[in-house]
């Protein structure tokens, strides 16, 4: 089915560039010639073919093109690599570019597209908890396969509401998909008292492995469980207890799904900021059946894991041991990223090129087999729709999706910043030194995601301490002080016409300058509640 949506994607985009061609799937006893011709095709079937002239050793999701000038083969791994090959002549040979989810074509032609290409990471892909979206998760979902993304992971409730509007899609382009995340009490028919004490209730245990059977067997589709405990911290009481049991039962769930082709893997996070769900304790054994995702929530994304700083280096040295214990069992160890988190990062959402190169680098260097990437709405206060109503989060975090979905296949940082930064016309050049430095200031905010938890730097009204305010006002007038000098201001007209979902009614110059916006006055708003909070708390 996806060599068949892969040949007419191949002849839709060689139509609006208007050229008809012929797309043929190259059969084993098919040795003419056909000029003008590309031929989609899976390795195997190249290798077996009488044009097959060095042999091919593709991973998985690598693909080879072979442009021989009245002739070109797309060769794949599987059918969804050959999709991926498809897109890569695409943009090569015509000048196609996926950028935003709207598509782009420039006057450019390469001649030779010939490469082999083959993916940095097995695992990449989007984490989607809450967006009762369809709409929007299908264009991420159709964005993803043009950009490289393998897997798509839903938690059991969101999957329930959109499974029917979006399966075809994901079918079509054989995406992976993961089903888990924090569905306890969704898979317990919300009986959240059953969901807190699950691990010592064998009877929650059975019905809820029994429902994830059922699910599961209704979608092929479905390639991983991924069930993670309720979002709070455990009792101290329970700390010898907790990792332990509940490695056991994703060990038991593996065996009620042994008749599926279904992979189950455990998370390792900190919830509630609670180490010791994190780190692995001396009585907790690494599991030979199960994977292991590990997700560190609370990160300072201002520094590389290996900065050195206390709380990192804990977290980090932490991940060595998950993955080199998971290593020895030949076990898959993914790490959870929060790069599009509109909770972690908030509306004082920062550009993330440079860290998202550094992590992947490092990464890669530590053997991780996959990289996932979290999105997660702007949290919209009853108080404070006036700014986040408006807010256009679906486009903001693309400015990271983007970077993470180039950089996690493999390619080339200055090639995925130098295409960014094209969709903004003649003030590419001004606007990509913006996002450069404004990194480096606008992510040091996340440093007081630890110190002010559960509160962050937008949160001022759920802190009561002096000493926090007289740190954190001065930060925030130094961002304030950049982007007031560095950043243009959008016209009013423009900003009276602009919603949080009509993105598509704007350039990419215009979108980032409402991002400009958006960041200045969220800032201004920090800073005004920051001080009134002081006197507040002087008033006490």
């Amino acid at each position: 089915m996806t060599i068949r949506f892969a040949a007419l994607e191949l002849r839709r985009l060689y139509r609006n560039s208007g050229i008809e061609l012929e797309v043929r799937r190259m059969e084993a006893d098919d040795d003419d010639k056909h000029p003008g011709t590309i031929y989609l095709m899976l390795e195997e079937q190249y290798q077996a073919s009488p044009f097959s002239q060095t042999p091919l050793s593709l991973k998985n999701d690598g693909f080879a093109v072979l442009d021989k000038g009245e002739e070109i083969w797309i060769i794949g791994k599987d059918e969804r690599s050959v999709l991926y090959g498809v897109y890569h002549v695409c943009q090569k040979k015509l000048g196609y570019s996926w950028v935003h989810f709207d598509e782009k074509k420039e006057n450019r032609k390469e001649k030779d597209v010939s490469c082999v290409q083959q993916p940095l990471f097995p695992r990449r892909g989007n984490i989607i908890e809450t967006i009762d979206d369809p709409i929007y998760i299908n264009q991420l979902i159709d964005w993803g396969a043009k950009n490289g993304l393998n897997e798509y992971f839903f938690t059991f409730f969101l999957w329930d509401k959109v499974k029917k509007h979006i399966e075809g899609e994901l079918v079509k382009r054989s995406m992976n998909v993961t089903l888990g995340g924090h569905s306890l009490a969704f898979l317990l028919d919300e009986n959240k008292n059953q969901a807190t004490h699950f691990l010592k209730d064998p009877v929650s245990q059975e019905t809820v492995m029994k429902r994830i059977y059922e699910i599961c067997s209704e979608s092929p589709i479905v390639t991983r469980v991924s069930l993670w405990p309720e979002d709070v911290g455990i009792h101290q009481d329970d700390y010898a207890a907790f990792m332990p049991g509940y490695i056991t039962f994703t060990e038991k769930l593996k065996s009620a799904l042994k008749d599926l082709d279904v992979e189950v893997e455990h998370i390792v996070y900190n919830a509630g900021l609670e180490w010791n769900m994190l780190e692995r304790s001396e009585g907790t054994e690494v599991s030979q059946d199960v994977d292991v995702l590990y997700a560190y929530w609370g990160r300072d994304y201002s520094h590389s894991i290996h900065s050195g700083r206390e709380e990192q280096s804990r977290a980090t040295d932490s991940l060595l041991d998950w993955k080199a214990e998971t290593a020895k069992r030949g076990r898959s160890f993914t790490v959870l990223e929060y790069y599009s988190d509109h909770f972690m990062l908030s509306e004082l959402f920062p550009p993330l090129f440079n860290r998202i190169r550094e992590d992947v680098e490092a990464y890669k260097k530590l053997g991780v087999d996959g990289l996932l990437n979290l999105i997660v709405p702007c949290h919209i206060k009853r108080y404070d729709s006036d700014i986040t109503s408006g807010y256009p989060w679906k486009w903001i975090q693309q400015i990271n999706n983007y970077m993470y979905a180039g950089l996690s296949w493999g390619k080339d940082y200055e090639d995925l910043v130098n295409s960014y930064v094209s969709t903004f016309g003649k003030e590419k050049d001004p606007y990509r030194s913006i996002l450069i430095d404004l990194e480096r200031i606008l992510s040091a905010h996340t440093f007081w995601n630890v110190p002010l938890f559960p509160a962050r730097v937008v949160d001022p009204e759920k802190v009561s301490g002096i000493e926090e305010r007289e740190k954190v006002t001065p930060y925030l007038d130094e961002v304030l002080d950049f982007l007031e000098k560095r950043t243009p201001t959008v016209r009013k007209e423009l900003l009276a016409l602009q919603t949080k979902d009509n993105f598509a009614s704007f350039t990419p110059e215009e979108m980032l300058q409402f991002y400009f916006h958006y960041v200045k006055e969220a800032v201004r708003k920090c800073k005004r509640e920051w001080q009134e909070q002081g006197v507040d708390v002087h008033g006490l």
